[in-house]
């Protein structure tokens, strides 16, 4: 009789325990995004794929797959991006795969995302955009990151990136 009193306290304790654990899960990512361009969806790393023109039917006006820039956007409010590498990059010669890091911040009322880069580090400027994220991709309302590109054939340039991982 003891013994069956002393498993049955047993499993009500492991019951009890299992229970309290799966009250403490982690939001999902689609949970984080499921409010759109909220500052937890953007955390993450990224790969910078294109430029596209939003006026035409989001049509690549500079395609960066072959040598994507990345992205990893921090939760203490710190970026690094490195650049692309793609050959089709006006920047290719002079920062592709440089990588630059500093500061970002995200202004929830207007959807803005700005980043300033640590002084001092070559292709690293201070830039502002609005952004639009979901759990696989992100895009600034214009080049923030692979400013200096030959965009001039696009009459609504943005940057677009597809998220790495996490998925």
């Amino acid at each position: 009789m003891k013994n069956k009193i002393f498993a049955a306290s047993i499993m009500s304790l492991a019951l009890l325990f299992g229970a309290c654990s799966s009250d403490e899960e982690e939001e999902s990512l689609a949970d984080k995004c499921k409010g759109g361009d909220d500052a937890s969806c953007l955390i993450g790393t990224w790969q910078g794929l294109a430029i596209q023109d939003a006026a035409l039917d989001y049509n690549v006006v500079i395609d960066f797959t072959t040598g994507p820039g990345t992205l990893i956007i921090n939760e203490d409010g710190t970026f690094t991006y490195t650049f692309a590498t793609a050959v089709s990059s006006m920047r290719y010669t002079t920062c592709g795969g440089m990588q630059n890091s500093g500061k970002w911040t995200f202004d929830s009322a207007t959807k803005t995302f700005s980043i300033k880069g640590i002084v001092g580090e070559p292709c690293t400027e201070a830039a502002s955009a609005i952004v639009r994220a979901n759990a696989t991709d992100l895009t600034f309302s214009k080049p923030i990151f692979q400013i200096g590109e030959d965009i001039q054939s696009a009459s609504q340039p943005i940057e677009y990136f597809k998220r790495v991982g996490e998925l």
